[in-house]
C-alpha cells in the first residue's frame, strides 16, 4: 500500500467512491469518500488500482450495524444527497454528521488504498452496479470493497477490460477474472476521437461556449449532439468527399463475432468515451474467443432472413373487438394488440387512447370503473405537484439554485421546440405554455433527474397527440421511466448504449465495424443524437410517432432501438466505404440523413437483422444479454443474506388509510388557504 508507483500514467478515474470495507492491512475508515483510479506505471509496465480520499475529515457517526455499513457522507460540496439516494444507500440523514477532531489535535488524514492488478484474483460487481469488490489472489479473501455514488461501478470495470486485463467469468456474470498475461494497448498519442477533437466550438457561436462546457459538460454535450443537424468539422488535410447515397445489398453476408468493450479516458474538459476490441480467451462469456473481423481467420455466416413487409396499423374496429364489456383487456389479447402495433403502428385517431396503455398511464387489465378512479387520483396528484412550483415565492426561488437553473433551461428550450410544427408555431402559443408547465411539474415529480436538454423534444409529440395537459404529463412520465438513463449526469446510460451498439455492429456488420476501427470512428458518437431523443431529429413527426409506438411495444426484444440504428448504418455502408470517409465526414454524412430516411424500409430491415443475430449459431452470451436472451449456460448465483437485503428494492414506509386521509386533508387545507382552488 505504501509502495510508490514509478512514472504513473492515469488511465481513468471515477469520483464519488466510498470505502465500505477493507482488509486488516488498510487503515482507512469505512464510509470515507474519495475517487478510484486505474494507473499504469510506465517504468515497471504494471497496472494499479488506487483509491484516494477526498480532502477533509468526514465520517459518519451512524451506527454501522443499524445501517448495515451503508451510511454515507457526501464530501462533494457541489452536490447534496437527495432523498431517493439516501434510500438507495440506506442512509439515515438525521444521524449523519461531521466528526470534529479533539481541540488542539490535527485530524488524521485517510490513507490511500492501492493494489497491483496482478495481486488480485478477480473483481466482483454487485448491487446493480453500485458496488465492486476486489478479491485478493493470495488467499481469495476480500481486499477492499467500494460503493459508487452514481452506480457506475460497471463503467470502471469496463475501463479495466479495455486494458485486456479482465475477462468475464463464464460461471458468474458478476465476476471478472484477472488475466495474468495481459498487454496494455494504451498509447496516449493514439487515442481515438474524443468529444474535444470534434471541435464543436467552431460550430457554436459565442465566446463563452468553452467556459460553459467546462462548467457543465454533460448538459452542453447533450445540447450539441441533440441539436446538431447539418454541420461539418473541416480538417485541412481531408477535404469532404461527395458520394451518392447507395444502399447495401440484401442482408446475409458473412460475419465474425468480435467482442468489444468500453474504454474511458479524460481530457481537460470532460470524461470521454471510445471503444477498442478486446481479444478474449476461449472461455470468456461461455463462448469461443473472437478477434476483430480484420484479424479473424475464420468467418461465420449469419443466417439468411427474408425481409418481411410491414402490416396495416391498428384500426378502431380491431381495437374495440379486443376490449371486454367491463373495459378490461385480457392478457392474451394484449399480446395480439402489441403484435399488431409492432407490425403496422396505430391509426391517427386512436393514438391518444392506445398510447396511454403503451406508456403505463392506463393498465390493460383494469375495468372502466377502476380506470376512471385511478385517472381521477392521477389528476389530483398532477395538480398538487403543479401547485408546488406555481406557489413558490420569489424568496424561495432565490434560495433554490438548482430549481432556478432548471426553470431557466426549460424556458430556453420550450421557445425552440418544434416551432415549425403548426401545433407549436407562432407567438404566445398556448401549447408552448402547456409544454413549459408540464416540464416544470416533472421537475417537482422527479427532482433527482429534473430537466436535461432533450426532454422537451420527447414531450412535444406526446402533448400533440394527447391535447390534454395531465394525460400528456403521465404519458411523459411513462416514457421517461424507460429512458431516464439517457440523461445520467455521468453519461453512463449513453455510454452503455453506444457500447452495446458497437458490439452489435461488430457482430452483424463486421465490414463496416472494421472500417470504423481503422478510422477511429468506433466510438459511435455520430449515433449519439439517435439514442438521446429516439431518432426524433431523423424523421418527420408522423414517422417519429409511428416509430415510437413500435418501440413502446417492447417487441421483438429489449434494446430494439439499437437494431433501428443498425438498419440505418447498414443502408449507408456502401456510401461510407466507397467514399472512404474519415470520422468528421462520417459525422457530417450521418447528420445529413435527417428527414431523408424511409421509416418502413428501416423497420423491415431492423427486424431482419434482429432475427439474423438471434438465430446465428455463433451468438455470444454478451450479445444475448443485449437482446434480452438467457445465456447458454444459466448459473444460479449464490448471495449472502446481506447481499440479498441490499439488492432488494428499497421503498418508503407504507401509509395506512388513516394516514393517507390525514395527509390529503392537509393538502386540501393548504390549497384552500392559498386560494389555489381558483386554479382549477
Amino acid at each position: 500500500m505504501d509502495e510508490n508507483i514509478e512514472n504513473p500514467h492515469e488511465i481513468c478515474t471515477h469520483d464519488g467512491v466510498m470505502v465500505k470495507k477493507t482488509n486488516s492491512n488498510c487503515s482507512v475508515e469505512s464510509n470515507t469518500t474519495g475517487s478510484i483510479h486505474l494507473i499504469h506505471s510506465l517504468s515497471t509496465k504494471e497496472l494499479w488500482i488506487e483509491w484516494r480520499p477526498n480532502d477533509g475529515f468526514l465520517i459518519s457517526d451512524t451506527d454501522t450495524q443499524e445501517q448495515d455499513e451503508w451510511s454515507f457522507v457526501d464530501t462533494i460540496v457541489r452536490r447534496n444527497r437527495t432523498i431517493s439516494e439516501s434510500l438507495i444507500f440506506n442512509t439515515n440523514t438525521n444521524n449523519i454528521s461531521v466528526k470534529e477532531p479533539p481541540q488542539g489535535q490535527t485530524p488524521p488524514k485517510p490513507r490511500t488504498i492501492r493494489v497491483k492488478l496482478k495481486d488480485l484474483k478477480c473483481v466482483e460487481v454487485l448491487k446493480n452496479g453500485l458496488v465492486i469488490k476486489l478479491i485478493a489472489k493470495a488467499d481469495g479473501r476480500l481486499h477492499s470493497e467500494f460503493v459508487f455514488q452514481h452506480g457506475n461501478a460497471d463503467n470502471f470495470v469496463r475501463s479495466l477490460s479495455s486494458t485486456h486485463c479482465l475477462q468475464r467469468n463464464h460461471r458468474n456474470r458478476n465476476t471478472y477474472d484477472i488475466v495474468e498475461d495481459h498487454t496494455l494497448p494504451h498509447d496516449s498519442d493514439k487515442l481515438q476521437k474524443t468529444f474535444a477533437e470534434l471541435q464543436i466550438d467552431d460550430i457554436k457561436s459565442g465566446s463563452g461556449w468553452i467556459t460553459d462546457v467546462m462548467r457543465r459538460p454533460f448538459e452542453h454535450t447533450l445540447d450539441i449532439f441533440a441539436k446538431i443537424t447539418d454541420v461539418y468539422v473541416a480538417t485541412p488535410t481531408s477535404p469532404p468527399a461527395a458520394s451518392p447515397k447507395t444502399t447495401r445489398p440484401p442482408v446475409g453476408q458473412t460475419a465474425a463475432s468480435p467482442s468489444s468493450t468500453m474504454m474511458q479516458s479524460t481530457t481537460e474538459d470532460y470524461e470521454v468515451l471510445s471503444t477498442s476490441p478486446r481479444l478474449m480467451g476461449p472461455d470468456a462469456d461461455g463462448a469461443g474467443g473472437a478477434k476483430p473481423p480484420s484479424e479473424s481467420g475464420e468467418k461465420q455466416k449469419l443466417p439468411h432472413i427474408e425481409i418481411q413487409p410491414r402490416g396495416q396499423p391498428l384500426s378502431e374496429m380491431v381495437w374495440r373487438s379486443m376490449i371486454n364489456e367491463d373495459g378490461s383487456i385480457p392478457s392474451e389479447k394484449v399480446d395480439l394488440i402489441k403484435e399488431k402495433i409492432y407490425r403496422g403502428g396505430i391509426e391517427d385517431g386512436l393514438r391518444a387512447e392506445v398510447w396511454k396503455y403503451l406508456l403505463d398511464y392506463d393498465l390493460w387489465g383494469n375495468t372502466n370503473t377502476l380506470r376512471d378512479s385511478l385517472r381521477k387520483h392521477k389528476k389530483m396528484e398532477y395538480y398538487t405537484m403543479k401547485s408546488q412550483w406555481l406557489r413558490m415565492t420569489p424568496v424561495q426561488e432565490s434560495n433554490f439554485t438548482a430549481f432556478r437553473d432548471r426553470k431557466c433551461q426549460i424556458e430556453k428550450d420550450v421557445k425552440r421546440t418544434d416551432r415549425t410544427q403548426e401545433f407549436f408555431a407562432g407567438d404566445d402559443n398556448p401549447n408552448l405554455e402547456t409544454l413549459h408547465e408540464i416540464l416544470m411539474t416533472y421537475v417537482m415529480y422527479n427532482f433527482d433527474l429534473g430537466y436535461v436538454q432533450g426532454m422537451s423534444d420527447l414531450l412535444a409529440p406526446i402533448l400533440y397527440v394527447m391535447k390534454c395537459e395531465k394525460d400528456a404529463f403521465w404519458c411523459f412520465v411513462g416514457f421517461m421511466d424507460r429512458i431516464f438513463t439517457n440523461f445520467d449526469m455521468d453519461q453512463a446510460g449513453m455510454k452503455r448504449q453506444l457500447g452495446d451498439l458497437t458490439l452489435l455492429l461488430a457482430f452483424a456488420n463486421p465490414r463496416l465495424y472494421s472500417y470504423f476501427l481503422e478510422t477511429g470512428s468506433d466510438n459511435m458518437y455520430f449515433c449519439f443524437r439517435w439514442m438521446l431523443v429516439w431518432f426524433k431529429r431523423e424523421f418527420s413527426q408522423d414517422d417519429t410517432m409511428r416509430l415510437w409506438e413500435v418501440l413502446w411495444t417492447g417487441l421483438p426484444c429489449i434494446n430494439y432501438h439499437l437494431f433501428i440504428s443498425l438498419a440505418i448504418l447498414d443502408g449507408e455502408t456502401e456510401a461510407i466505404l466507397d467514399a472512404k470517409y474519415n470520422f468528421n465526414e462520417i459525422l457530417k454524412h450521418i447528420n445529413e440523413l435527417s428527414m431523408r430516411l424511409d421509416l418502413d424500409a428501416i423497420l423491415a430491415k431492423a427486424e431482419a437483422i434482429y432475427y439474423q443475430v438471434k438465430n446465428a449459431p455463433h451468438l455470444t452470451d454478451e450479445i444475448r444479454g443485449i437482446i434480452g436472451e438467457d445465456p447458454v449456460e444459466k448459473v444460479t448465483e449464490i448471495h449472502t443474506d446481506s447481499d440479498d437485503e441490499s439488492d432488494a428494492v428499497i421503498s418508503g414506509p407504507t401509509k395506512s388509510v388513516e394516514e393517507e386521509e390525514k395527509l390529503q386533508k392537509k393538502i386540501e387545507e393548504a390549497l384552500e388557504q392559498s386560494m389555489y382552488f381558483n386554479f382549477y
